[in-house]
């Protein structure tokens, strides 16, 4: 059996930003920053994608010879934080 690379604290806190980030995209009614949301989704899709490689990895028993986990966390981070910044500008607005 392969171990996670990431522990479950770390998993968890990943879950929980994918899941702000959807609630808070798929419920605009008028959002008008198509930028921001585009970058969020390559940020997103590039997740996903170290996911995958790293699974695959792991299935074929070979060395993941590079840092998914900063990766991720770091990609999360960027489309968490352009959403929610967005998020801020629409409650306090100029």
């Amino acid at each position: 059996m392969n171990k996670s690379m990431f522990d479950l604290e770390t998993l968890k806190d990943i879950r929980r930003q994918a899941d702000e980030i959807s609630y808070m995209c798929m419920s605009r009614q008028f959002y008008e920053d198509e930028k921001v949301l585009k970058q969020a989704l390559d940020h997103i899709c590039r997740t996903l994608g170290m996911f995958a490689d790293m699974e695959i990895k792991k299935v074929k028993g070979e060395n993941i010879s590079y840092d998914p986990e900063s990766y991720i966390k770091g990609r999360m981070a960027l489309a968490y934080n352009a959403i929610m910044k967005i998020n801020q500008d629409e409650e306090y607005p100029a």
